[in-house]
């Protein structure tokens, strides 16, 4: 059974309220940070966040969508480290020798895929989280970790995912293709899928091909100039707005 403690007091801001936490299970600690809105009105949808490869569960991005979907949405949003990342090792950036190393490790996926579950279980038994309205967002190492957990938690009823593909140096060092081939049929779920069509880690055709193989019916495709880092002027908006539409239906 995984017990969850807060590691920190909450952080009041322009009526957005994060306080970290840890899970521990099984001799393993799962560190997150929680976004809500200040003001509750009963218990609301949650978004999980999975965080790019060389981020954390507080680097800029995970702050700025964190705080978009409580303050503007009024809904929970959830972030935990990746493994070797954050308050779980010191990657920093995409060429560390240890961020090949975790790809290496015995079924690293599954163990990711177990941690989003341990999460979602314990978030979801708190009084204002709605745990029938879970969404998932997460792009590039947010995508390798996260298509293959929400093919396989019925629970999360829409995702956005991207910037990752079946061909490229990231898949190379990854070997990511083979879960992606295996769990993309698999995914019944709303997709919004983001690309860069300038993508210098993961080519334009291994994206196309992946976005094919979803298994979804409703899967929508954004695509944008430029390199992986980048991203459209309103791409953010458009998939806040793509989350609600499936989120706040009862």
């Amino acid at each position: 059974m995984a017990h969850m403690h807060w590691t920190e007091d909450t952080v009041n801001a322009e009526g957005v309220c994060a306080r970290g936490f840890a899970i521990e299970r099984g001799g393993q600690t799962i560190p997150g940070v929680l976004w809500q809105p200040a003001t509750q009105s009963g218990p609301r949808p949650l978004v999980l966040m999975g965080h790019g490869g060389s981020g954390h569960k507080r680097n800029g991005r995970m702050a700025m969508l964190g705080r978009m979907f409580a303050g503007e949405y009024g809904w929970c949003a959830a972030a935990i480290d990746g493994p070797v990342h954050g308050d779980r090792g010191p990657v920093t950036e995409a060429n560390h020798p240890l961020y090949r190393q975790m790809w290496q490790r015995p079924d690293i996926v599954g163990q990711m895929i177990d941690d989003w579950r341990t999460t979602l279980d314990t978030l979801g038994r708190l009084e204002y989280v709605d745990a029938n309205r879970v969404g998932y967002w997460g792009v590039s190492m947010g995508t390798m970790f996260g298509l293959p957990y929400v093919a396989s938690d019925e629970r999360v009823r829409v995702a956005v995912l991207g910037k990752a593909g079946m061909r490229g140096s990231s898949v190379e060092r990854s070997g990511i293709d083979a879960h992606f081939r295996k769990c993309a049929p698999q995914l019944r779920i709303p997709v919004l899928f983001t690309m860069q069509w300038d993508d210098e880690r993961f080519e334009r055709s291994g994206q196309l091909e992946l976005f094919d193989q979803l298994g979804s019916k409703d899967k929508r495709l954004h695509a944008y100039p430029g390199q992986h880092v980048d991203n459209g002027p309103e791409a953010f908006a458009a998939q806040a707005i793509f989350l609600k539409d499936y989120l706040e239906k009862q």
